[in-house]
């Protein structure tokens, strides 16, 4: 982050919450962009795309009231969920999506 001219080192939920924010608001620009609805619930379609994200699995997570945290491991774990966002893989997968996009069908995503 750049504040007053210098970079600042962020970290944690208040940094990644506006970024991934952002990135799904990019993604829906450019659904939208193409004449496709906004993306809508989420869940199915990241649990669907784990590969456009790059999997963490080293460290773990001190903070809050967990005072033992969570690791890091392979695939999905509570430390990191899928791990961080790729956005040039997010991209390829909303692009392979139908035109009904995500969240409108609760039985299947197309």
């Amino acid at each position: 982050v750049v504040s007053g001219g210098h970079v600042v080192g962020v970290a944690g939920t208040s940094a990644a919450a506006p970024v991934v924010a952002g990135i799904f608001a990019l993604l829906n620009a450019q659904r939208l962009g193409h004449g496709k609805p906004a993306l809508g619930f989420l869940n199915p379609f990241i649990y669907q795309n784990p590969q456009a994200f790059q999997d963490v699995t080293q460290g773990k997570n001190m903070g809050g009231m967990q005072q033992y945290g969570f690791t890091a491991i392979k695939g999905w774990d509570a430390a990191t969920g899928f791990g961080t966002p790729d956005f040039g893989a997010l991209s390829e997968a909303v692009s392979q999506l139908s035109s009904l996009g995500v969240g409108r069908d609760k039985s299947r995503l197309e």
